[in-house]
């Protein structure tokens, strides 16, 4: 491979060609919120034929709480993107 073309790819990589921007790659600073991600939910799957105000509530903070994470890692992403 030739110099400039590894020159090239790297600068690709960390998205210093403007119109390689979106090739670029992800930083594991940028994905960090993810790692905060709960291992475990605190909803389940209904115990009778519709769910409970107790098990929609869990369920509408589990959803809350992964929309949360999704966002700042949206937010770093386009942070990068924009500068």
């Amino acid at each position: 491979m030739s110099d400039a073309l590894l020159r090239e790819r790297i600068e690709a990589l960390l998205g210093e060609r403007p119109r390689a921007m979106e090739q670029s790659a992800v930083r594991i600073a940028d994905l960090r919120p993810i790692l905060s991600l709960k291992p475990d939910l605190r909803s389940a799957p209904a115990a009778g034929a519709a769910p409970t105000k107790a098990e929609f509530d869990a369920l509408v903070r589990d959803l809350h709480d992964t929309r949360q994470l999704l966002r700042a890692v949206s937010e770093a992403l386009r942070k990068r993107l924009l500068t």
